[in-house]
């Protein structure tokens, strides 16, 4: 390969770690369906704000507002998480639902790589 080659290969890596670095500190932001809870977390699934307007203890209902505070959770780091994965498939090139994919084949390749290591794992303890 040429030294231009390798140094735009670099730069391009470079742009990607950076990128990747900057997505990954963005929050995305969730609203409950009633509006009354808000909860803002990066796509690492780090919580970064929660918020309880004070109209919740108007109808207390411990059960439903657990509910309601873990559903906007999860949708919270779903969305930043969508938006990390645009931004880098983006970055390479690739689309959106190909990466996605990618993805989805590396990660269930690793669960049952795991799976097959503790199979492997309980039987050499037997």
């Amino acid at each position: 390969m040429s030294e231009v080659y390798e140094q735009q290969q670099y730069r391009h890596a470079q742009q990607m770690r950076e990128l990747v670095d900057e997505v990954s500190r963005r929050p995305f932001t969730a609203t409950s369906k009633d509006g009354l809870i808000s909860v803002r977390a990066l796509a690492t699934g780090q919580v970064v704000a929660l918020e309880i307007d004070p109209r919740i203890y108007r109808n207390p209902n411990s059960k439903a507002l657990a509910e309601s505070i873990l559903t906007t959770l999860e949708q919270a780091i779903a969305g930043a998480a969508k938006i990390h994965l645009a931004s880098i498939a983006t970055a390479s090139g690739v689309d959106v639902k190909t990466f996605a994919e990618l993805l989805d084949g590396a990660a269930n390749l690793v669960a049952s790589l795991m799976d097959e290591a503790d199979d492997l794992n309980r039987q050499n303890q037997r």
